[in-house]
């Protein structure tokens, strides 16, 4: 039962440690900060499970659990409580109004957090005439006033309207009662208060995240998910579905986890790319092929051109040539393969503009093609692409593209496997989530296909030049940031062996998903 406390003066931040069972899929640890109404206990057996992949720490919020409460509860006195308490970086996951807290937190100081989860948070707890996805206004003002009036009582109420709507409402209802909550009573009520107030936007959180909610959740309707990217929803729970299905929620979690490590590094993507320019035609020979074959099948007569991604120029020059009263515009997140691609063709007319894929300077409905070939697989985001591409194509315009799919250089994934646990492959989505991607934002006719190509090489070693020279190597955030070492490549090279074939080369799958797609 929760224990209803008077302030205390001491000064103690209450955090448990969770060390990881095995090697941590992720360098920081997910710090975990519960929401109103309990301490740091409400995770119940979550922090445990969590640690069999990564290093997890439980946060109690001043005055609850063994953190003593603090002068002042407005935002920024707890923003500036969580700064100190926290560690340096960590992944964040906020439980309802933790949840709330985490994502402020994230968006003032961004660079302390590599991850954010939220779970069953809202944008904002109340509703009101903008926003009606949320608990009634007259609703919040009853609970508080029965707050004011009988504290336990009231949270006895609570804990009944986070198991309400879940399918192991009963046994939640159990487990809620047995827990010893410690809560200081003047800071349960500021708390309280804030929860009401508090408003925040997703769009401000610049790091990836993921949103989670329960199917039935009684307090933040499902509802709530709507507009949002990455979202988890656990069917047939409540407001704490990581009690009713812990294991579940726990996948979740830890499948983000693992995504964060294949983080893309943009800037190192641009500088990778710039440094390969001079050698890059000259190796890239299987994209150059591939690229070929798209502009044969491109249909129409298409006014004004965009080649995203266009490197060299190679294609640039290919589709002005072919299409000789349209407008060629050459884009590049890299300035060096921009400078390289001028110089190359200084004579040729064509305009070039160095931009991220997914925040294009182009007008909207100003394009009638977009061709892009092996360059949009460096975008993280498939659904702000999708919707960047959307905003840029004129009506009927088509998008033309070619990206590496997910089976992409699978010999060397698994042969890095047997020597570490790092990152040392760029991971690429798969022809299920370009279609859903693109139909979800509006396109038509979205027509893809997936085709296997497998490369032969005498050594891994002319692969991992070949790689180096179309500056396709490893990009990601999570790669490890020492050098690859002489051992490390030895059981590199031994441990490709095993796909050696029969003429004494290796080989290198990539696989091709092309299509086209029409606004």
């Amino acid at each position: 039962m929760n224990a209803i406390a008077q302030t205390v003066p001491e000064k103690r931040i209450g955090i448990s440690h969770f060390p990881c069972q095995g090697q941590a899929l992720n360098s920081e640890p997910l710090v975990l900060v519960h929401g109103w109404g309990a301490d740091s206990q409400i995770w119940g057996q979550l922090p445990q499970l969590l640690s069999q992949w990564n290093n997890v720490i439980t946060l109690d919020l001043p005055g609850f659990g063994c953190s003593s409460p603090i002068a002042s509860y407005d935002l920024d006195s707890l923003l500036d409580w969580l700064q100190t308490a926290l560690p340096k970086r960590s992944i964040l996951m906020g439980l309802s109004l933790g949840g709330m807290l985490c994502e402020h937190f994230v968006a003032r100081f961004t660079e302390r957090s590599a991850g954010l989860i939220t779970l069953s948070s809202n944008r904002q707890f109340v509703a009101c005439e903008n926003y009606t996805t949320a608990m009634p206004a007259a609703d919040f003002k009853a609970f508080v006033r029965s707050w004011n009036a009988d504290p336990t009582s009231c949270l006895n109420r609570f804990m009944g309207l986070q198991a309400q709507g879940d399918h192991h409402k009963r046994q939640l209802l159990r487990q809620l009662r047995s827990l010893d909550s410690a809560i200081d009573s003047q800071a349960a009520d500021q708390l309280l208060r804030l929860l009401g107030e508090l408003k925040s936007s997703p769009d401000r959180v610049n790091v990836p995240r993921l949103s989670m909610f329960g199917e039935h959740d009684a307090l933040v309707p499902v509802v709530a998910a709507q507009g949002r990217s990455n979202v988890s929803i656990v069917s047939g729970a409540g407001h704490l579905p990581h009690l009713s299905a812990p294991a579940q929620l726990a996948e979740g979690v830890r499948g983000f986890i693992d995504g964060l490590r294949y983080r893309l590094d943009k800037p190192s993507v641009a500088d990778s790319f710039g440094r390969a320019a001079p050698k890059y035609d000259s190796a890239a020979q299987l994209q150059h092929r591939i690229g070929e074959q798209m502009l044969i099948g491109i249909q129409g007569y298409p006014k004004a051109i965009t080649d995203l991604g266009c490197g060299t120029g190679y294609h640039s020059i290919q589709l002005q040539q072919r299409f000789a009263e349209a407008s060629v515009t050459g884009v590049d997140i890299s300035p060096g393969m921009l400078a390289y691609a001028r110089a190359k063709y200084p004579q040729s007319g064509l305009r070039w503009l160095c931009n991220d894929a997914e925040n294009l300077s182009l007008a909207s409905a100003s394009q009638t093609l977009i061709f892009s070939n092996f360059a949009l697989q460096w975008c993280e985001r498939l659904d702000m692409l999708a919707a960047e591409l959307f905003r840029v194509l004129a009506d009927n315009g088509q998008l033309v593209f070619a990206v590496p799919g997910p089976r992409t250089l699978i010999e060397l994934r698994q042969a890095w496997t047997a020597v570490d646990n790092r990152v040392h492959v760029n991971r690429f989505a798969s022809l299920g989530q370009w279609q859903r991607a693109l139909e979800k934002v509006g396109f038509r006719s979205v027509e893809l296909d997936s085709t296997v190509v497998t490369e032969q090489h005498q050594s891994v070693r002319e692969l991992l030049i070949e790689l180096k020279n179309v500056g396709a190597h490893n990009n990601n955030a999570g790669k490890s940031s020492t050098m690859t070492g002489k051992q490390q490549l030895k059981a590199l090279y031994n441990a490709y062996q095993q796909y050696l074939l029969p003429n004494g080369n290796l080989p290198a799958t990539w696989e091709i998903i092309s299509g086209s797609a029409v606004k």
